[in-house]
Formats: structure tokens, sequence, C-alpha cells
């Protein structure tokens, strides 16, 4: 007879009427899941590089002066891109190998960034093209920036330092003829022409006629480049207000050559350098400053020196500067060679690195303006930083 046995109705133990509930917090876990998976794919499509990038909050500044933004076309460009991009993408793709290394070896002893920096060859060819939301991203942020400043009573120009491949198309391995196209600085000068950039390519291109202001083993300007450069930001800055009315580079009297500066035998090349670095020889001599460097000590140099990016932040006082005017310079390395004629125009400048590929160490532009009262911010940047976001830093 077994032991076990039915329990009379009265004393079955029913389930509680509530415990139907216990399953609910993971039905609703289950639920939420499912949201945010769906979320996410909804995220991932809608913000393709993995973050948010930002946009403009600030109203469109006013164009700068026609003066500031010569037309300008780069020899041999066309539209390739455009009219058969399969067939320019083989081209490409045939030579792809070969442009991954740090540099890329081009037509006349020139050596050119390969494409692990910023994919200096896509964009050199146009390649490269920036989206909407990139463009925006730019726009936002200069736009916020100029608008800022301007609150403050202080200008802002951008100077995008030609890359090498602007100025001498040349210099460009012989199987790129035919492929140039469009830049991204002619992306976006053309969606929004508002913007406070100052184009020099055209004043760069006539000067190189006369001179070399890009040499074979550098992807920087030479120091003759960045004066014709900033020869141009100042006639810019001229036609922008009359208060910049006496703001001038300092006379050239004459272009001298030396020993070239190579910035690829770190990375292999064994070549010989030849006497391809242009400089100016002022027409007066230059004048003391007094400069502060980032750790605090100060020292008298000439306006000619040149300070190095990691010497950054520093400022500068110049005794007989061409102005009464203070600069605020967020740049790179190619500013390195801007400096002499910057040092010697402005009375005082402030110059930090504007840390576009490093957004957590970006400078707040408008408070260090504020505290050397700034009359003029300049950002210069490298061109191919232009493949960056603002804000953001490199994104797929």
């Amino acid at each position: 007879m077994s032991a076990l046995r039915e329990l009379p109705p009265d004393q079955e133990v029913r389930p509680s009427h509530w415990s139907r509930f216990r399953l609910v917090p993971l039905i609703v876990l289950f639920l939420l899941a499912a949201v945010a998976l769906a979320g996410g794919y909804i995220w991932k499509a809608t913000n393709p590089y993995g973050v948010a990038l930002p946009g403009p909050t600030a109203a469109p500044g006013e164009p700068l002066p026609d003066a500031c933004t010569p037309a300008f076309e780069r020899e041999g460009a066309g539209d390739a891109w455009d009219a058969d991009a399969d067939a320019a993408e083989d081209t490409f793709q045939a030579h792809a190998d070969e442009l991954q290394g740090y540099y890329v070896e081009g037509e006349g002893g020139h050596l050119l960034l390969g494409e692990p920096h910023s994919g200096n060859i896509s964009q050199a060819l146009g390649r490269f093209q920036l989206t909407d939301d990139r463009i925006e991203a730019w726009n936002g942020f200069l736009s916020n920036l100029r608008a800022g400043l301007e609150e403050d009573g202080r200008e802002l120009l951008v100077l995008v330092a030609p890359a090498k491949w602007e100025i001498v198309p040349e210099a460009l391995p012989a199987w790129t003829d035919g492929l140039l196209g469009p830049t991204a600085m002619d992306q976006l000068l053309a969606a929004h022409p508002e913007l406070p950039i100052v184009d020099v390519r055209a004043a760069m291109e006539a000067a190189d006629d006369e001179a070399p202001l890009y040499s074979p083993l550098n992807s920087h300007w030479t120091d003759y480049g960045a004066w014709v450069a900033f020869d141009a930001l100042a006639a810019c800055l001229r036609e922008t207000s009359p208060d910049f009315a006496d703001v001038e580079a300092p006379a050239v009297a004459d272009v001298v050559r030396s020993t070239d500066h190579s910035e690829y035998s770190g990375a292999g090349w064994t070549g010989a350098a030849g006497e391809d670095w242009t400089s100016p020889v002022y027409a007066e001599p230059a004048s003391p400053m007094e400069v502060t460097l980032a750790d605090g000590s100060t020292e008298t140099l000439e306006t000619t020196a040149q300070l190095d990016m990691l010497q950054l932040p520093a400022t500068t006082r110049t005794v007989d500067a061409t102005t009464d005017h203070t600069a605020l310079v967020l740049r790179d390395s190619t500013g390195n060679g801007f400096g002499p004629p910057l040092q010697a125009a402005f009375a005082e400048t402030m110059q930090v690195v504007h840390s576009l590929d490093r957004p957590d160490l970006m400078p707040d532009a408008r408070a260090l303006a504020a505290e050397i009262d700034a009359d003029v911010v300049l950002l210069v940047m490298t061109e191919r930083y232009l493949a960056l976001v603002p804000g953001v830093g490199p994104v797929p």
C-alpha cells in the first residue's frame, strides 16, 4: 500500500493568487533588453561613426571679404572620381599596398606621408570626401567658436595650411595623373562659404613659381612658404576690419636655400638631402622678443626664432612689433615656421596646441582669448586634419 495519498480538499496547498506575478520582473527585463537592442541598431544606423557628431548651434556669420578666398583650381584636377569612380578606385587599389607605410615615394624626389596619416594620399586625390555630417561638424565647431569670440569683440580666422599636394601636385606618384579631384578643403568652402576660412592656396601657388614653398623631404611648408601664407593672411586681416590696417608681414629682401629638413630619416629613408629648403631674408633686422615657455621659464630671443610645438603653450612679447595687437594662435607643428612673421607683426602672442586630434586636450579658446585680451584668434591647422571631426577626433 502506497504511503502517499491525496490531501483532502480542505487541506490542499493552493498557489498564492499573487504568485503569478513573480515572472513580471523577468518579462520587464526581457522587454527592456529588446528595446535596448533595437535602439542600438537604430543608433548605429544613424551614427555610423560610433559617436554623435557635433553640429552648429550659432547662426552663420558674415563671409570674409573676397580677398580672403581668391579662386583656386589645383593644376591637373578633374572629375575622375565622379566620371568613372570604379576605374579610379581600381587604379588606387592597384597601388594600395605601397601607400600603407610612413611615407610614399613621389615624383621629383618628393616623399609624401602615407595613408596612415589621416588617409593622406586619399585626401590628395579627392578619393576621401567629407560626408554631410562631417561638414556640419566643422560648420558647427567654427561657427560656434566664431560667435562666442565675436560676442567678446574678437575676430576668428582659420588658416588651413595647404598640403604639399595642393601646391605641388606634380610631387604625387606618376600613377595618380588624371585622378585628382576636389579635396575636403574644396568641399568645406563650397558648402559653407560664410565660414572664416582664409584660403591661401592661390597666393602660394603664384609664389611657388618664383621659389619653392615645399621641399622634397618634408610635408610642411618651408620657412619661406610660411611667410607667403602669413603675408596672405595679413592682407585678409586688413580687408576684414580697419582695426587691422597696420598688420603686415615683415618685408623680405631675398630668399635663400639650405639643406632640406628631412622628416623621414627616422622612418627608414637613407638618401641625401639637397639644398631645397627655402627661407626668407628679411629687409630689416629682427626685433627682440621676450618668450615665456610652457615650463614658466623666460628668455629673450629674436622674432625669427621658431617655437616648436613641444614648447607650447608659450607667449611672446615683441618690442618693436608692426602693430600693438594681440593674437591667440591655436596651432600644430605647421605653425613652427609661421611663428617668425607672426611674432614680428603682433606685439603679443599666445601660442597653444589646438589638439584637434585629442579632443580631451583641446584648449578653451574663448577663455584663453579673454585671458590675454586677444584682438584676433587664429586657428592654424594642417590640411589633412580636415579628416578629423572637431570635438571627436579621428573617426573611421
